[in-house]
């Protein structure tokens, strides 16, 4: 009867020895086919991209004619006019989606912490431009936005405005607008992240903050700012990637245009590969960007430091 209890006994504690590697097992399984699909629909391609960069895969011919032609095609990108304005055309796009999805995003969320009569069907709406289609979202756009016969300059000429703007076909005007009609299609992420930091203040802040005679907007700059300033972090890094990651909404409304006024690195990325048949001379642009990209979130994450408080 013992010799059946320690038996029983041993058999328990190898079964737990071996129970956590039946769970990094049973993890690994799960994982597995993300790390699949990451590795062949990211990681593969971002390879792939960096050495036919420095190929000469800029014509339509076999692979076995191209050649290796070193920093060739990032040396071109310096010569052309056209990729570097699109490379600065972005960072306008940036100065101006950047701010306003943050600064709207977080007033928004405010407004939404509220309470209000219908508040959780305004919470429910925020997300409506989010989900749409951007084709949709696009023609909506296009449509309000006619110079001509827009609800927008229509309603704009009623109050007497004599310059109208020309908003979508002007050269000074296409890109800022792009990036505000992109700003109100991602409101609701910036909205709900906010939103949920919001709602996790330690309530005695703003009860000491009241002792201490603070008014709203003071609680508001040294209570609530302060106490969600990882999400804002993580907010900030996450808009800066998005803003160039622009092609779709470009595309839709302008093309790039009028002439290069809003052609973007993205959408001429995209041209130069899929339209021209540069794909060597596209790659090296990606890579440029994609380092533009890596140096501006290390400098943020550096930068993080002094004024996010965990």
């Amino acid at each position: 009867m013992k010799s059946t209890t320690i038996n029983s006994k041993r058999s328990l504690l190898e079964k737990i020895r071996l129970l956590p590697y039946q769970e990094k097992g049973a993890a690994a399984i799960f994982i597995l086919p993300f790390m699949i699909g990451f590795l062949l629909l990211n990681i593969f391609p971002i390879i792939y991209s960096f050495v036919i960069s420095f190929m000469d895969y800029n014509t339509l011919k076999p692979l076995s004619e191209v050649s290796f032609i070193g920093f060739q095609n990032y040396f071109r990108i310096m010569d052309d006019p056209i990729a570097l304005s699109a490379f600065v055309k972005s960072f306008q796009y940036t100065l101006v989606y950047v701010p306003g999805v943050m600064i709207f995003g977080f007033l928004l969320a405010l407004l939404l912490n509220r309470t209000f009569a219908l508040r959780g069907i305004a919470r429910t709406m925020i997300l409506m431009p989010y989900v749409a289609n951007v084709v949709a979202v696009a023609l909506i756009w296009s449509i309000l936005l006619n110079p001509t016969n827009g609800p927008v300059n229509q309603f704009l000429s009623l109050l007497g405005v004599e310059n109208l703007p020309l908003w979508l076909v002007g050269v000074d005007t296409a890109l800022p607008t792009i990036a505000l009609i992109n700003v109100w299609q991602s409101l609701a992420f910036q909205t709900i992240v906010f939103l949920a930091a919001i709602q996790g203040v330690d309530k005695s802040l703003y009860e000491a903050a009241v002792i201490d005679g603070a008014n709203k907007w003071q609680k508001i700059f040294h209570v609530t700012l302060p106490s969600i300033s990882p999400t804002t972090f993580f907010l900030l890094v996450t808009s800066i990637i998005g803003s160039f990651q622009n092609y779709a909404t470009v595309r839709m409304l302008t093309n790039g245009g009028p002439g290069n006024a809003s052609r973007v690195i993205s959408l001429n990325i995209y041209e130069e590969a899929f339209a021209l048949n540069h794909y060597s001379y596209a790659s090296a642009q990606a890579i440029v960007l994609f380092l533009i990209v890596l140096v501006l979130t290390i400098i943020q994450w550096k930068g993080q430091k002094r004024w996010v408080h965990y």
